[in-house]
């Protein structure tokens, strides 16, 4: 039997990552839509900016049920410090405690640019959300990973694409037990709001995510988007 490191996810999820990709996209089980919702609009409200940035929050499952003691966990001089690190362009937080990582996009050159979910699971055990991970993470903890626009079909999505973050998804997320994990996005990644990329192909982009819930948490609540049906999907309001 493997030996447990306190703070370190069991490997047996990464071994099992073969054949949970054969299953589609998760479908069953997240952290409940309505405590969700609260994480995430205490981070926006405290930490966050009004550009393109993502973040992942480690937290106590019991703090994902039921979320009236966020402050302990995410206290608001510590959102505070988070905004002042990632309101420029580029910017990245990552405390050497606490319980949330930040990213904003970067620019690597005149033609690529980093997505900001990409830099915070880039890195195998050395990324930001494994920092997190391996700093908070316990057999009773919950993962949310946000991101305020979408991952996008034609680069985080891409299949076989250099910036793909599919696998490195579920490399974070598949030890995590069901109940308490999810992928949160706000709003749909502008390019994929336009019409030459049609609801079928972004729903179907969208589901190469394995291994974690993904929704979507507005001022409408948070809804899931594993449905398959491109023209009822909840996540897809908005998109013609």
């Amino acid at each position: 039997m493997e030996p447990q490191v306190p703070g370190r996810m069991p490997r047996a999820g990464l071994l099992l990552l073969p054949l949970l990709l054969c299953f589609g996209p998760e479908t069953a089980g997240s952290i409940k839509a309505d405590a969700l919702k609260v994480i995430v609009d205490h981070v926006n409200r405290y930490g966050g900016v009004n550009n393109q940035y993502a973040f992942a929050v480690s937290l106590p499952n019991a703090t994902c049920r039921k979320p009236q003691n966020i402050k302990k966990y995410l206290p608001r001089t510590q959102l505070a410090d988070m905004r002042k690190k990632i309101r420029p362009f580029g910017g990245l937080y990552n405390s050497s405690s606490g319980n949330i990582v930040a990213a904003r996009p970067l620019n690597v050159s005149q033609k690529d640019t980093q997505h900001s979910e990409w830099r915070l699971l880039q890195g195998g055990q050395n990324s930001l959300v494994a920092q997190l991970t391996a700093r908070t993470y316990r057999r009773d903890s919950c993962l949310i990973l946000f991101t305020l626009s979408s991952p996008c079909s034609t680069k985080c999505l891409r299949e076989n694409g250099s910036s793909n973050i599919v696998q490195m998804t579920s490399d974070a997320f598949s030890a995590i037990n069901k109940e308490y994990k999810a992928f949160v996005f706000q709003r749909i990644f502008d390019y994929d709001m336009k019409p030459e990329v049609t609801r079928k192909d972004l729903l179907d982009a969208w589901h190469r995510l394995h291994d974690v819930p993904l929704l979507r948490c507005d001022n409408n609540g948070c809804q899931n988007c594993s449905s398959v049906d491109p023209q009822n999907n909840p996540c897809l309001a908005g998109k013609r």
